[in-house]
């Protein structure tokens, strides 16, 4: 679950990364629509069930753990990061 939460972050990470990149173009590749680039930068029609499915599974699963869930989603984060990094994905 873990894993799948982990693939989920990236997605989210690298959508936030194109989307930072597409503001500079909003108006010669998107005609001014920020809603465009941003659907654009996250195709969420696939992921959202898998976000939601996985990030329930994962609440569950950490709260027998007395860690709290931040710093697991957090360190999660930061491996998908170190993933995006290391061109690892």
């Amino acid at each position: 679950t873990s894993h799948f939460v982990g693939l989920q972050i990236g997605v989210l990470l690298k959508g936030i990364c194109y989307l930072v990149e597409e503001i500079f173009h909003l108006q010669s590749r998107y005609h001014g629509s920020f809603w465009r680039a941003l659907s654009a930068c996250f195709p969420l029609h696939w992921h959202r069930p898998m976000l939601l499915a996985c990030g329930s599974a994962y609440v569950t699963l950490v709260n027998g753990d007395r860690q709290p869930l931040s710093f697991h989603l957090a360190l999660a984060s930061l491996c998908q990061l170190l993933n995006l990094a290391l061109g690892l994905h």
